[in-house]
C-alpha cells in the first residue's frame, strides 16, 4: 500500500473547517480500484483514485461525485451515505477526494454472514429484496436528473473487447467480445441510469437492513439489463465460482424469480436477457485478464493479481458455454 496515511490525515486538518479534529486516517481498501479511507475523530469516508495502476480508469472523482450527488437528491430509494466535500485540487492529499458520511453495516461476497446464516429463507429474500429494490429504483431514475455520458449495449461490448485485446487475453473471451460487438442484445427501451457493478459485495447490510449501495465508478446512462445480465452470471458458476456468496440459501432469488421482480419493477421486458449474462461475464472476465496482465507484464507488484490467473481458465470455460446456450 503506497498511501502514507499520516500525510493523508496531516492534508485534511489544513484543508477541512473541521480539520481540528481529525485524529488520524485508517485505510479500509487500497490497491487497484478506487480507495477507501476511514477519517478517525470525524467520521467521515474518504474516497481517492488507486495508488497504483488501476483496472478501471478514468478515475473520475468530479463525476462519481456528481453521480452519487444525484442519486442522492433523486431516487430515495437507493440508500446512500451524505456527500460532503469534492477537492480535484492533488497538491492537498496526493489527489483528487471526496468524502461522505460514514453509515453503519458491512458487506459480504465470499461467505455469509452470521445473521443471514442464521435465516436462509426469509431472511435471503429480503436481502434479495431490498437489492433489487435500489438497483429498479436506479432505473426508474430520471435520465435528466444523472450526470450525462454512456455506452450502449454494443460499445459495452466494444469497450470490454478492446480490455481483453490490450490485456493479451484468452481468444475465446476474445471471441465471444466479438461476437457481442458484433451482434449486440436487444434494447428494452430508452437508455436509465445503470450501476455497472451492482452485484451484492456492493452492499453494505446493518442488522439485515441495506444501509448503501457502493462502487459507482461504472455508472453512466445505458441500457438497465446491463445491470440485470451482471447480476444473474453470479447464479451457477460451478468451478469458477467467485464472490457468490449467499446463492444458494434456499431463500435467494432463483434467475427467473430475479427476471421476473426485474420486469415487474421496470415495466421492460428482460429481452435477450441470455445474451446480456454473457456480456457481464465477458466483462468480468475482461477485468480479471487485465489485472493478471498487469502483473505478469509488472506494471503492479500486487500479488492478488497473480492469483486472478489461475481463475481464467475455469472463467472462460464458464464463458464459452453460457455464449453458446444463448447464441
Amino acid at each position: 500500500m503506497a498511501r502514507d496515511t499520516a500525510h493523508i490525515a496531516e492534508g485534511l486538518r489544513r484543508y477541512l473547517p473541521r480539520g481540528e479534529r481529525i485524529t488520524g486516517v485508517k485505510t479500509l481498501s487500497a490497491g487497484h480500484s478506487n480507495e477507501t479511507y476511514l477519517v478517525l475523530g470525524t467520521d467521515e469516508i474518504l474516497r481517492m483514485p488507486p495508488s497504483e495502476e488501476g483496472l478501471l480508469p478514468p478515475y473520475d472523482m468530479a463525476r462519481q461525485h456528481a453521480i452519487l450527488t444525484a442519486v442522492r437528491a433523486h431516487s430515495a430509494a437507493v440508500p446512500l451515505p451524505d456527500m460532503l466535500e469534492l477537492c480535484e485540487d492533488p497538491s492537498v492529499i496526493g489527489d483528487p477526494f471526496f468524502l461522505m458520511s460514514c453509515v453503519p453495516g458491512e458487506a459480504f461476497e465470499y461467505s455469509v454472514p452470521d445473521w443471514l446464516a442464521a435465516d436462509p429463507d426469509d431472511g435471503a429474500d429480503s436481502v434479495c429484496r431490498q437489492w433489487f429494490g435500489a438497483v429498479t429504483a436506479l432505473h426508474a431514475m430520471p435520465v435528466a436528473s444523472f450526470p450525462a455520458g454512456g455506452r450502449s449495449a454494443r460499445e459495452e461490448a466494444a469497450h470490454w473487447l478492446e480490455v481483453a485485446r490490450g490485456a493479451d487475453a484468452d481468444k475465446r473471451l476474445i471471441d465471444v467480445l466479438e461476437d457481442l460487438e458484433r451482434r449486440p442484445p436487444a434494447a428494452s427501451g430508452p437508455a436509465t441510469p445503470v450501476h455497472g457493478d451492482p452485484k451484492h459485495g456492493n452492499c453494505l447490510w446493518h442488522e439485515g437492513r441495506l444501509t448503501a449501495l457502493l462502487d459507482w465508478e461504472m455508472a453512466q446512462v445505458s441500457e438497465p439489463l446491463l445491470d440485470l445480465g451482471y447480476i444473474l452470471m453470479f447464479h451457477d458458476q460451478g468451478a469458477a465460482s467467485l464472490a457468490n456468496a449467499g446463492f444458494d440459501l434456499p431463500g435467494w432469488w432463483s434467475p427467473e424469480r430475479m427476471t421476473a421482480e426485474w420486469e415487474q419493477a421496470t415495466g421492460r421486458t428482460a429481452v435477450d436477457i441470455a445474451r446480456y449474462t454473457v456480456l457481464g461475464q465477458a466483462k468480468v472476465s475482461a477485468i480479471i485478464a487485465l489485472g493478471y496482465h498487469l502483473f505478469t507484464s509488472g506494471r503492479t507488484k500486487d500479488v492478488r493479481f497473480e492469483g486472478w490467473g489461475s481463475v481464467l481458465p475455469a472463467y472462460n470455460d464458464l464463458l464459452v458455454a453460457r455464449a453458446m446456450a444463448a447464441a
